[in-house]
C-alpha cells in the first residue's frame, strides 16, 4: 500500500475548471432528463387516448350492425313460440341459442365501449325513476337460461316497489355483470338473490354456493383486467367487475365481497335512492 498518496475523486474542485462545481455540471443533464421524462410522458398520455377513441369507434362499428339482426331474431323466436305445434322444437331451440349469441356479442361490444368510456372519463348516466323491484325480476328472468343451462337455478328474494333516481341501463348492467359471474363460479349450484332496502339505500345481494374467491384475490378481482387466480373457467376479458364497480360508484353507491373458497361468495351492492 502506498503511503502519501492521495486519492483522486470527482468531486474534487481541483479536478474541474475553476468556477465549475461537479455539481453544478450535473444539473443541466437533470433538466434534459426531466424535459426529456415530461415529453415520455405526454407521447404516452397521447397513444392512451389513441387507444381509447379507437375502442370506442370499434365498438359502436361491431355494435350496431348487429341490432338490427337482434331484434330479427328476436321477432323469429317469438313467431316460433307461438306455433310450438307447426314448428319443431329444434328450430325453437336453435333460434333460443342464436339469440343467446348474439346478445353475447353485443355485451362483449358494449365491454369494449365501457372501458373507453371510463379510461376517458366520458361517461355519462341518465338518472330517471327506476322501479329497482321489476329491473331485478326482468333481468333475472332474461339471464335464467344461461343459469339453468349451466346447473345453477336462480331464487328470488325481491322486496316489492323499490323505486330510486338511477341510471336503469347501468343498474341492468350491474346485476348482468355480477349475476353472469355468479353461474360462471357456481359450480353447477343454487345462486340467491336479494333485493331490499330502507328509505334511503337499496341493497341488492348475489349469492352462490360455487369455488368461492381467496382473500388476496378479493383484494383485486374490481381491478381491470384481473381475475381471480387459479380458475380455469375461461372467457371474458376481466373487467365486468371492474366495469361494475365504476358503475356502482358513478351511481354514489358501493360493492363488496364476501367470500370463503369452496363455499361461495356474497356480492354486496349499495344504491342510494335518490341519486348520488
Amino acid at each position: 500500500m502506498a503511503i502519501g498518496r492521495e486519492e483522486i475523486t470527482s468531486d474534487d474542485p481541483a479536478n474541474h475548471p475553476p468556477g465549475v462545481h461537479p455539481r453544478n455540471q450535473n444539473r443541466p443533464r437533470k433538466r434534459c432528463r426531466e424535459t426529456g421524462d415530461r415529453k415520455r410522458i405526454a407521447e404516452l398520455e397521447a397513444e392512451l387516448r389513441a387507444r381509447d377513441d379507437f375502442l370506442a369507434i370499434a365498438a359502436h362499428e361491431l355494435r350496431n350492425p348487429m341490432t338490427p339482426i337482434a331484434g330479427r331474431v328476436e321477432l323469429l323466436l317469438n313467431l316460433a313460440r307461438r306455433e310450438p305445434h307447426r314448428i319443431p322444437g329444434e328450430i325453437i331451440n336453435g333460434l333460443e341459442r342464436l339469440q343467446y349469441l348474439v346478445d353475447a356479442y353485443v355485451r362483449r361490444a358494449t365491454t369494449f365501449l365501457d372501458v373507453s368510456r371510463i379510461n376517458s372519463q366520458k361517461l355519462q348516466l341518465t338518472l330517471t325513476e327506476v322501479d329497482l323491484s321489476t329491473l331485478i325480476r326482468n333481468s333475472v328472468f332474461a339471464m335464467s337460461p344461461v343459469a339453468e343451462r349451466a346447473g345453477c337455478p336462480v331464487s328470488l328474494d325481491v322486496q316489492d316497489a323499490v323505486t330510486g333516481t338511477l341510471d336503469q341501463t347501468a343498474v341492468e348492467q350491474i346485476v348482468e355483470n355480477i349475476l353472469s359471474n355468479a353461474i360462471r363460479y357456481g359450480a353447477g349450484h343454487p345462486i340467491d338473490v336479494e333485493l331490499a332496502s330502507n328509505p334511503s339505500t337499496a341493497y341488492l345481494k348475489i349469492r352462490d354456493h360455487g369455488i368461492g374467491i381467496s382473500d388476496a384475490d378479493q383484494e383485486r378481482i374490481f381491478g381491470r383486467f384481473q381475475r381471480a387466480t387459479g380458475n380455469n373457467t375461461g372467457g371474458g376479458f376481466g373487467v365486468g367487475l371492474w366495469i361494475t364497480k365504476q358503475l356502482v360508484l358513478a351511481m354514489g353507491g358501493d360493492i363488496s365481497v364476501t367470500s370463503e373458497v369452496g363455499i361461495g361468495s356474497i356480492f354486496t351492492v349499495s344504491l342510494p335512492l335518490k341519486g348520488s
